[in-house]
């Protein structure tokens, strides 16, 4: 697997295959549907605004009113500056190349994080074991972009924290 994102004249910058912006920008458009609906029973919403106070529930629903509207809004931003992210990409090379400003390398980083949560979500990956799934089977697929969400959060997590484990 090649690296997306390196150092680039101190800036981060990633270089996406063509396909792989498709990918993320359907992969938003979907949990940006989740967070609009805010349907509680959806499996994406509970894991994304999971209980804050395990032991209360009555204390744990006025926790979650509270904070809920900061968390929504935090993940929207998030969500757009990937959109933005992926909207000032340009071709080079056969791959579209775009440099991160400002915040958006952490903004950025923690859309990958709502991304994966809300795979796992749906797919129920707690209650899977990966050597029971066969190739072709569409949960395969689902795992592989859970992993390469993955890989590319470690890649991340390295450029801003070089001293970091790992």
């Amino acid at each position: 697997m090649s690296r997306i994102f390196d150092q680039h004249r101190g800036a981060i910058r990633a270089r996406f295959a063509p396909e792989e912006v498709e990918l993320l920008r359907s992969l938003q458009q979907g949990i940006r549907r989740a967070l609009e609906d805010g349907d509680d029973d959806d499996p994406v919403i509970a894991r994304l605004f999971p209980r804050a106070v395990s032991d209360d529930d009555e204390a744990d629903v006025e926790l979650r009113r509270l904070l809920r509207d900061d968390l929504l809004e935090s993940r929207q931003v998030g969500l757009d500056a990937l959109i933005e992210v992926l909207d000032r990409c340009e071709p080079r090379r056969g791959r579209m190349v775009v440099e991160l400003e400002d915040d958006e390398p952490l903004l950025v980083l923690g859309v990958f994080n709502d991304l994966r949560l809300a795979i796992g979500a749906r797919i129920g990956v707690d209650d899977l074991d990966r050597q029971d799934i066969p190739p072709g089977d569409p949960l395969a697929y689902r795992l592989a972009v859970m992993d390469l969400l993955g890989w590319w959060q470690e890649q991340l997590l390295a450029l801003l924290d070089p001293e970091g484990p790992g």
